[in-house]
């Protein structure tokens, strides 16, 4: 079944609402807020029926246009970061390789930084200001960039623009996450990208339906009615599913109600006047809860207190000394035993262990069980004469007098242990004496529960082996005592006239009338209330069918079938071409309605860690094909951004990067930063090869100076034969065009340093069409195929460069001209001559190696 086929197989189960909105999102219909809006509306209020044949019939799929390529343009006007030279500009160009080259130090990485802050990078660096500035600024620069013939900008303190990411930046922090950790892969087959769009929708819904449960989860007004009475109650279990009758039973009230009430208030206030028992009731209520809470902070520095840390003390040191004695008895008993610690607590688990089995094996016999024919109840063999003994002496090792001693002195240390546990938490009368004391506002509670929280610390501390503090019980309860004898003699000097009980009537008839009149009189507030509580179940269950977990699943099931596997065969195959083997691309979880992806061993034990098993050039070669994998689904072709990266690569793996970097280029703009000048020759040569437009600029550092000077080619040192040649015509037509009026010293030093760069330029041609080729520098093997290029030189190539080399060195400043020659330099015709000479022998050689 093809990917959207499939989709809409499963969309058949969904609500209608994600059916319909699949439906226009398939008929290439946008989703924005109000439209979420509008759904969720239709979720509340009714259910809409689907047309004629089902919500997708007639439906054409929607046709998946590919993205256009951004491309980057250039970096310019940046300002202090790093240490950069302002007012530079870096610019790129928008077909096949561009080289980026710059010696360390140059400024190289501070521009790629700056790249890679804004573009899509798995790693990034904070761009710092210059350190060794007193005050530096904010840093600040431009970068350039166009989607298709769209050229835009955006400065380096703004929000990056989203197509922006769409390039990808590669370097050796990036390679390293490809190894650690999962991320997405950017394609998407459109049937995926269909149920992507549907999440995208559930969760917008998902956002308007909360949003208007919070507003509706806000609490309003009620009847303000006494908390202890049947009002109150009802109040608090007012639910969604609250009958009307229940409502109407609730909210009943007398037609005289508020008569009856001024009547009640006047028999109260009678009462209170009349009977001084009340009073004297709180009094000794106060005065037991203050005793209760004294004996109570007594009894508690006594279990806990700094007499029970001593005791606590000496059970802990008499069991460890009673553990030390018989673990040395079990060492001297049994030293010549096969195995080791026999008597520590893992061997004496044991040894229970097998006695309760025997128990059950051998229930007429005691343990252990040893007579003619017993067996092993762990190893289920039959006793030999030395199990036999080693039985009987581990039997009377657990009897004798050191092993039952730690026995008994541990069991007293961890009895004492539960008895603190019993004090770790406050008892339900102490905390009912507290709360009577603060309905009186009593000022005492705040010392109270301090006290009471640090004995509880303090027995947490002694029960889990920590260092205590001690605590001051005694003032408290001198304090307490001396409170709850006041209180007492208060209460015994007053007259009781016995009206406790009218009085308690009175006042509860009082609240009930003010409890009737209030719900009364708020049946509004209560429905209000009963309404609000059944529309937030109802955004509940809508809320559910909003949950993008189902989504999720069918997404990973589709990358599973329709990415995960050609994402694995790639990554497999572009490994192999680096030497990799036992390596793939596998799926791991599902999260947010995307399928993440991570490098990983094929057929390797669970846990295995790559970074643990591959070596540091094996770790970056793999980092690189995941980043190949990755730019392999980016269908819009857009750029991509390396720097540095064959760091810890040998000589056979750069060349293969070289050439995998190379051929990315050939329909994408690829834009490679560099220190290593070999690597600058392998990305031209290959790019010769397969006939990739490649551009040079460079970043310097000059002498006495900040780094970041950007330049539009490579140094001399960087350049190859064929640059070095085109580098050479450069500065002899400078000199043509110079000539006219100048000194003679300074055309003679001109014609030197050309002369130099001639030389140098030979060199470089034998070293890179003859000594190349031949021998591999990195491994010292000798290539012996090659060797047909020097049985191709001829005799006349070789005179040709004998003399042209010796004409050079004449020239060239390296030589002292004797006085007596006369010595004049060359003229500027002789020069371009020379050139020709060169780049005619440098391209006939050059051809030997076909």
């Amino acid at each position: 079944m093809a990917a959207y086929e499939d989709v809409l197989s499963w969309a058949q189960t969904k609500p209608w609402w994600q059916q319909k909105a699949l439906a226009r999102i398939i008929a290439g219909d946008t989703f924005g807020e109000h439209d979420y809006a509008d759904i969720a509306r239709s979720l509340i209020e009714e259910h809409e029926s689907p047309p004629d044949g089902g919500w997708f019939s007639n439906l054409t799929p929607l046709q998946v246009t590919q993205a256009e390529p951004v491309q980057l343009v250039a970096v310019k006007n940046l300002a202090n970061v790093n240490r950069l030279a302002p007012g530079q500009e870096l610019t790129f160009e928008p077909n096949g390789l561009t080289v980026v080259y710059g010696h360390n130090g140059s400024g190289k990485s501070g521009y790629a930084r700056v790249i890679s802050s804004m573009v899509g990078a798995r790693h990034q660096e904070k761009i710092l200001p210059d350190v060794f500035a007193s005050d530096s600024g904010k840093p600040s620069g431009e970068v350039v960039f166009s989607v298709g013939d769209d050229e835009r900008s955006v400065l380096l303190d703004q929000s990056p623009d989203p197509d922006l990411k769409r390039i990808a930046f590669y370097d050796e922090h990036c390679g390293d996450s490809y190894l650690t950790t999962e991320a997405e892969i950017s394609y998407r087959p459109s049937a995926v990208k269909l149920l992507e769009d549907l999440a995208d929708i559930c969760t917008g819904v998902s956002r308007v339906i909360d949003a208007w449960k919070q507003e509706n989860s806000q609490p309003g007004p009620l009847p303000k009615v006494d908390p202890r009475g049947s009002a109150a109650e009802f109040l608090r279990d007012l639910s969604a599913s609250t009958t009307d009758a229940a409502v109407a039973t609730a909210i009943q009230c007398p037609p005289d109600a508020a008569e009856q009430l001024e009547k009640q208030k006047k028999v109260v206030a009678h009462l209170r006047v009349s009977d001084p028992t009340q009073e004297k009731a709180q009094l000794i209520e106060i005065s037991e809860a203050l005793t209760m809470i004294a004996d109570h902070l007594e009894t508690l520095d006594e279990k806990v207190g700094v007499r029970a840390e001593k005791q606590l003390a000496e059970l802990v040191k008499d069991a460890d000394i009673a553990q030390e004695a018989a673990n040395l008895a079990s060492r001297q008993t049994f030293a010549n035993e096969p195995l080791s610690e026999v008597g520590s607590s893992a061997w004496k688990a044991l040894w229970n262990a097998a006695e309760s089995y025997s128990k059950v094996a051998y229930p007429d016999h005691e343990f252990p069980y040893t007579s003619d024919g017993a067996v092993c109840v762990l190893c289920q063999q039959q006793l030999g004469t030395d199990a036999v003994g080693r039985l009987e002496r581990f039997q009377q090792f657990v009897v004798d007098t050191t092993a039952a001693e730690a026995q008994r002195a541990q069991s007293k240390r961890d009895d004492f242990l539960k008895e603190l546990e019993r004090w770790k938490d406050r008892p339900t009368k102490i905390s009912k004496a507290i709360t009577k004391l603060e309905l009186q506002d009593d000022p005492r509670v705040e010392m109270i529960n301090s006290v009471l929280d640090d004995l509880r610390t303090r027995t947490c501390d002694l029960v889990e082996g920590k260092e205590t503090r001690p605590v001051d019980v005694t003032t408290t309860v001198t304090a307490l005592r001396n409170d709850a004898v006041t209180h007492r003699d208060q209460a015994d000097s007053m007259n009781s006239e016995g009206f406790e009980v009218q009085l308690a009537k009175a006042e509860a008839q009082e609240r009930q009338l003010c409890d009737q009149i209030a719900m009364h009189d708020g049946w509004q507030l209560i429905e209000a209330k009963r309404t609000r509580l059944q529309m937030i179940n109802e955004f509940d269950r809508k809320l559910s069918e909003t949950n993008t977990r189902s989504i999720t699943k069918k997404v990973s099931e589709l990358t599973r079938a329709y990415v995960t596997q050609e994402a694995d065969e790639f990554f497999t195959r572009e490994a192999q071409n680096l030497g990799l083997e036992h390596v793939r691309f596998r799926a791991t979880r599902a999260r947010q309605g995307s399928q993440l992806h991570k490098a990983d061993f094929r057929d390797a034990r669970s846990g295995t860690k790559l970074t643990e098993v591959l070596s540091e050039g094996e770790q970056t070669s793999l980092g690189f094909v995941g980043f190949l994998t990755e730019a392999h689904f980016d269908a819009s072709k857009s750029a991509l951004i390396f720097d540095d990266p064959v760091s810890s690569l040998d000589h056979m793996k750069r060349e293969s990067v070289a050439r995998r970097i190379v051929e990315l280029a050939k329909d994408r703009q690829v834009v490679v930063f560099t220190h290593d000048v070999a690597f600058t020759m392998l990305l031209r040569k290959a790019a010769d090869e397969i006939a990739v437009p490649y551009a040079t600029r460079g970043i310097e550092k000059r002498r006495k100076a900040e780094p970041g000077y950007t330049t539009e080619h490579h140094p001399w040192t960087a350049k190859d034969a064929a640059q070095r040649v085109n580098k050479l015509r450069q500065e002899v037509a400078a000199l043509r065009r110079q000539e006219k009026g100048m000194p003679e010293e300074d055309y003679q030093r001109e014609t030197e340093k050309i002369a130099g760069h001639m030389s140098q330029t030979w060199e470089r041609i034998i070293s890179q069409v003859i000594a190349e080729p031949l021998v591999d520098f990195a491994s010292l093997e000798v290539r012996v195929g090659k060797l047909r290029i020097i049985g191709r030189v001829t005799e006349q190539d070789v005179k040709t460069y004998d003399d042209s080399y010796s004409r050079i060195s004449g020239w060239a400043s390296r030589h002292d001209p004797h006085p007596e020659l006369n010595y004049s330099p060359p003229e500027v015709g002789e020069l371009e001559n020379e050139i020709e000479v060169i780049e005619d022998w440098f391209k006939r050689v050059k051809r030997y190696q076909k």
